[in-house]
């Protein structure tokens, strides 16, 4: 009886680790990736330091409003003080069906932005608009591929839709230009590791794979 508690109670503690090594059948070491989600935190991909220094302005993180889809942790929000203030996030997908999803997105927001610069086109003649204090009025910015992870899309010129290429997951980065925009997502990217992702714990892929 005490040798069964001993063994049930060691299974117990393996079982609650987010990524913790465990012991295969035969005794070998196999190593587990990916974090559970009430273990993973914005941080493990950025804190508000490596924010500041990729934004080039003091940035510091808020905590989302917004609720996630289950299965995926909450975005990570932060505030750059510039001259005036800037809204960054990331958010992160790496659910067993992330790809598949990350397909329907390329497509969705293409054709939501392609669609919105044609009806400013029908309703203004493609000319530039002024508003009542001079300041120019312009279509949403088009669609355009950028090299970051396996396949990535800028969009709406507010986001940057990205496969990642290390992990079975897809990111999305908003930010109000497509230069730092990208310098986020090209950071995203690095960090984003089976280490780190947040995802349900797996056996790691043999080397070479």
């Amino acid at each position: 009886m005490l040798l069964f508690a001993v063994t049930a109670l060691s299974a117990c503690e393996e079982k609650s680790s987010g990524a913790a090594p465990s012991t295969g059948g035969g005794g070998e070491d196999i190593k587990l990736v990916g974090v559970d989600l009430d273990r993973w935190s914005c941080d493990l991909i950025a804190t508000p330091a490596v924010m500041s220094q990729i934004l080039g302005i003091p940035a510091r993180g808020v905590d989302s409003t917004l609720g996630s889809a289950p299965g995926t942790p909450k975005p990570c929000n932060f505030v750059a003080e510039g001259a005036a203030p800037e809204a960054w996030s990331f958010d992160l997908d790496c659910r067993d069906n992330a790809l598949a999803t990350a397909e329907k997105l390329f497509a969705e927001y293409t054709a939501r932005n392609l669609a919105l610069i044609e009806q400013w086109d029908a309703s203004t003649g493609g000319k530039v608009l002024k508003d009542d204090a001079g300041v120019e009025q312009h279509a949403v910015a088009a669609p355009f591929e950028v090299q970051v992870g396996k396949k990535a899309l800028d969009h709406h010129g507010q986001a940057i839709l990205f496969v990642d290429d290390n992990t079975p997951c897809y990111a999305r980065v908003a930010g109000p230009d497509a230069e730092r925009r990208l310098l986020v997502a090209k950071m995203v990217a690095e960090k984003l590791t089976p280490a780190t992702a947040p995802m349900r714990p797996r056996p790691a892929a043999p080397p070479g794979k």
